[in-house]
């Protein structure tokens, strides 16, 4: 069997060999189990178009940093599937599957998209004219789907709701985080951070997926209140007009000191750190399947605060294991936000909270569903 596996950031040997990520994680554990089938990988992000080989796995990677380098990496994904001919391809990503969807049908390949978003923002993305073809094209691929997997209850509800997959089709996983993230990691990057006060932290792309700006935003009104504070935006731009814009909006506001936007280019395994330097995580999404990253900083021990959208209220419970707010909403964030930094008992009440949620994510389910759906190990249920 030649299997292909894609996903929305691009891989090198380090990261596949080191990356404690689920997604890597059951990745590498399906490969390792079955190295007899050929693989091959497929990533998209960074600025480089790639190819290189290792211990028998090909491994592509398609630059994807400016909207005409995104669109070429599409068609080249497409393409690239018919001299490839694999058995099955696995698709992560919400639009990204459509070349490898519409692929599948024509080279009759098993399909099985992961969907990690939600389906209705990304649709909403597309330019005007084009977006009716994207939602054909994404249809027809999710109909032809051999199984659809979702990240979250939301996500699966959309799937099956707006664009009539059978329910036994859909499945939901969820993750086992990586114990590098745990309450016991140093908080040594607190002095770099900000030695002096207390930091906010959120860790993503940059992209409008996220509502960067309504955190800028709300860092004004937090700074009036608590002016030693620092945001800081560890993140990779996947949209370099939106850096742009966000940048503008920090100049604008004079807000160069209170706010750093840091290049997420540390292995995953440093990424802990980060977290633990934090007095609270935040991520303002307008759109989100669930957001990992949060269970990441459950995982640590920080305190979170995320918008009420998507998946995250399938994790986050308001006041037990993070405050939620609405999306979009300046004020409601910022008072979120300074709820937790005056709060020592609040605070203390969510990292319990947080790490008692954790406790109970105990498999990695995307690795299980994977193994079965591709090899038919067993029959899912």
């Amino acid at each position: 069997m030649r299997i292909v596996i894609a996903k929305f950031s691009p891989w090198s040997p380090e990261i596949y060999h080191k990356s404690e990520h689920p997604e890597v994680v059951a990745i590498r554990n399906i490969i390792s189990r079955n190295s007899q089938n050929n693989f091959v990988l497929i990533g998209v992000g960074g600025q480089k178009c790639e190819y290189f080989k290792e211990k028998g796995i090909s491994f592509y990677n398609f630059g994807s940093n400016t909207r005409f380098k995104y669109l070429l990496s599409f068609f080249l994904r497409f393409f690239l599937c018919f001299p490839l001919r694999p058995t099955v391809i696995v698709s992560m990503g919400t639009i990204d599957l459509i070349p490898f969807g519409i692929a599948s049908i024509l080279t009759r390949t098993k399909f099985i998209p992961i969907i990690t978003g939600e389906i209705w923002f990304d649709l909403s993305q597309v330019a005007k004219p084009f977006r009716k073809i994207f939602a054909f094209l994404l249809n027809a691929s999710l109909l032809k789907a051999h199984a659809v997997l979702a990240i979250s209850e939301s996500v699966g509800k959309e799937v099956e709701n707006s664009y009539r997959i059978k329910s036994e089709k859909v499945f939901v996983y969820k993750y086992k985080i990586s114990s590098t993230f745990n309450p016991d990691v140093p908080r040594t990057l607190k002095q770099i951070l900000n030695p002096n006060g207390k930091t906010v932290l959120t860790i993503c792309r940059i992209s409008p997926q996220k509502g960067l700006e309504y955190l800028v935003e709300a860092c004004q009104i937090i700074i009036r209140e608590i002016p030693n504070v620092k945001v800081v935006i560890k993140a990779y731009s996947s949209d370099e007009r939106y850096e742009e814009r966000l940048r503008s909006i920090i100049n604008k506001y004079h807000l160069q000191e209170f706010i750093k936007i840091l290049k997420l280019n540390v292995p995953y395994s440093e990424m802990p750190k980060y977290m633990a330097a934090a007095d609270v995580f935040v991520l303002p999404s307008v759109s989100e399947g669930l957001g990992i990253v949060i269970l990441e900083a459950l995982a640590t021990g920080i305190p979170v605060v995320a918008s009420r959208i998507g998946g995250i209220p399938d994790v986050l419970v308001h006041e037990y294991n993070g405050l939620l707010v609405e999306p979009r909403d300046v004020e409601g964030l910022a008072e979120a936000l300074l709820r937790i930094l005056r709060d020592d008992k609040l605070k203390k009440q969510l990292i319990e909270g947080g790490l008692s949620t954790i406790q109970r994510m105990k498999e990695n389910e995307i690795e299980k569903l994977l193994g079965k759906i591709i090899f038919k190990e067993s029959k899912v249920t």
